[in-house]
């Protein structure tokens, strides 16, 4: 696809602007159910380190979520290939901490929440981590997409897991061209920019659905664990 001007393209510039919304909207969704949960952490001094662990996360999510709210695309118009790889580099930026956080969530705090606690209950539920790994997985091949689909490669814009996947698939002699892994999947380039506004809507229908099921799996968690710390009061 040639390069093109995005002047003027004021229905690609929205649905760019709805891509950012559902970045927001699922940063927002580990705000939420986190807050809860580091209020609930308040009565287990044995896991104060763990709490501090997760305020800097929610502050650092907080941030990147106050940087999308102010991108204003509708006005600040450049090229297609400037204001999608900035865009981009944004999510990009998200999705490594958001990758970092999934780490610990199911990991490390895990681990050490059980070691201190010897309890089972206070860590994140086993259905709730699937549905956390399946939506980050969505968000990642999102943002391969809207990048690859403009044939844009730009190696300050890689995505760390995306080479993981595919170095481990080499390895595993896996054929990527016949997978389920979303992650392996490859990505065709747009034949022009009303594909692109046509994919990109549809793209943001799937996060908008992705971070509905995410909401609904932190709530059936949330209200776990309050029955949970309300029994150790």
């Amino acid at each position: 696809m040639k390069r093109q001007s995005i002047v003027g393209e004021e229905k690609t510039l929205k649905s760019l602007q709805k891509a950012s919304e559902a970045y927001s909207a699922y940063l927002s969704s580990y705000v939420e159910a986190l807050n809860k949960y580091i209020g609930h952490q308040r009565r287990i001094s044995t896991l104060r380190f763990e709490r501090a662990t997760l305020i800097k996360y929610v502050k650092k999510l907080r941030f990147f979520n106050e940087e999308l709210a102010s991108l204003d695309l509708l006005h600040d118009p450049k090229t297609l290939e400037f204001t999608v790889s900035s865009l981009a580099s944004s999510f990009i930026r998200c999705l490594e901490v958001v990758d970092l956080l999934n780490y610990y969530l199911t990991q490390a705090l895990k681990n050490e929440t059980i070691s201190k606690t010897l309890n089972y209950d206070l860590i994140v539920g086993e259905s709730c981590v699937a549905f956390i790994d399946n939506t980050y997985r969505h968000f990642v091949k999102f943002t391969q997409w809207m990048l690859e689909a403009l044939d844009i490669h730009d190696p300050t814009l890689t995505i760390e897991v995306l080479q993981f996947a595919r170095k481990c698939a080499r390895e595993d002699g896996l054929n990527i061209e016949d997978t389920e892994d979303i992650l392996l999947q490859e990505v065709g380039i747009v034949d022009g920019i009303a594909e692109y506004q046509y994919l990109l809507d549809e793209w943001c229908t799937v996060l908008s659905e992705q971070v509905k099921f995410l909401n609904e799996a932190f709530e059936v968690e949330t209200v776990r664990w309050s029955k949970v710390f309300e029994t150790r009061k």
